[in-house]
């Protein structure tokens, strides 16, 4: 007991404020796109929020010896549950990716992504820098990678796949592989790209081609972002204020507690209101490499912290990118902020590893 009140009081509570705040802004915006009315909505991204919370306190106490130890074995907890929910799995909105436990709606393809991160993190590090010039070792985290992928993509849900690929790839380049591997990966993927645009489903298709030009169906496939750039341009530098959006209010903007929550922030708060979040984001990605430049980390806390805050990053920037018509439509949820118990979670779990290896790293001097 006097252990755990030890690191709860080496806890960066700084750190802990801003993941806070950020989750803040989130429960705001969520009030106002239900105008504060739909009270099970509200309390259910309320306890999701507590819960995250807590979770997050809970492992960042936990020696972050003990997640290396059992990095494989919750990976493949993971996967049988992602395997469970490909086939068994709740359907909504045509994807099977959710489990019901007693009420309570699991999206193991979101938790997966810190299960691969945790794994390719222990498998780098037991990995002696001379034999990365064998690419054959490669086999194994490549396996680590592509199972849950295709598992993903059959659910179907291209976003969540493109960035496990996408966040695999940066630990592959920080663990330290040539420029050869990427090269010929990228060569790789040119060669199969007219065979993986067959297998997109139509409305995959549609998305893509919509980026180009959505005024071409406004009333259709390019209904989503026309919509969600009137919202983000008539909000102007101040908005038009907290739960006075018309785009969002009036039933406008598609999806406006989940993917499309910024653009409904742009418009009530306007340009300082999500160049503010923007700011946020930054600062605790900035705070977070800052934590990794340690001298004394060693390559597991490296490559985990590193995997753990491009996930955030990323995501962040996709989904941004997404509302404003630069990337097509994905159904990535932006960070902490949008609707959504498993990838509020996610984040949360990987924010309580960050705690607890800078914990292990303070405990060093």
């Amino acid at each position: 007991m006097l252990e755990v009140i030890e690191k709860l009081k080496k806890i960066d509570w700084f750190y802990v404020f801003l993941i806070f705040f950020l989750s803040f802004v989130g429960f705001v915006m969520i009030y106002s796109a239900t105008s504060g009315m739909e009270y099970n909505v509200l309390f259910s991204h309320t306890m999701k929020m507590l819960v995250g919370m807590i979770a997050m306190l809970i492992i960042a106490v936990v020696d972050i010896e003990f997640w290396k130890r059992n990095a494989f074995y919750i990976y493949f907890f993971f996967i049988i549950l992602l395997i469970w929910a490909s086939i068994f799995g709740h359907l909504g909105k045509g994807s099977r990716r959710w489990i019901n436990i007693s009420g309570f709606y699991m999206q193991p393809s979101e938790l997966i992504k810190i299960c691969i991160i945790l794994s390719l993190a222990k498998f780098f590090d037991e990995k002696k820098i001379k034999d990365k010039g064998d690419y054959f070792f490669l086999i194994f985290p490549i396996i680590i990678v592509l199972v849950p992928v295709g598992l993903i993509l059959s659910q179907p849900d291209l976003g969540t796949a493109a960035i496990v690929l996408f966040i695999s790839f940066i630990i592959f380049y920080i663990s330290g592989l040539s420029w050869k591997f990427f090269t010929t990966i990228g060569f790789g993927f040119l060669i199969i790209t007219p065979y993986l645009w067959s297998l997109l489903k139509n409305y995959q298709k549609q998305r893509i081609l919509t980026l180009f030009n959505p005024e071409n169906d406004p009333l259709g496939s390019g209904y989503h972002i026309i919509q969600s750039q009137i919202a983000i341009g008539s909000g102007g530098t101040f908005g038009k204020g907290w739960m006075k959006g018309t785009q969002s209010h009036l039933d406008f903007l598609p999806e406006k507690h989940t993917d499309f929550i910024f653009s409904m922030l742009g418009e009530e708060f306007g340009f300082l209101g999500t160049i503010s979040v923007i700011g946020l984001i930054i600062v605790i990605t900035y705070l977070t490499y800052r934590i990794l430049n340690n001298p004394k980390i060693d390559n597991f806390k490296r490559i985990l912290g590193y995997g753990v805050i491009s996930n955030f990053f990323f995501a962040a920037l996709i989904n941004m990118s997404m509302v404003i018509g630069i990337l097509p439509v994905v159904g990535l949820p932006l960070p902490l902020v949008s609707y959504g118990g498993s990838s509020m979670l996610t984040y949360f779990i990987g924010f309580g590893l960050i705690l607890s290896l800078k914990i292990s790293l303070d405990s060093k001097y």
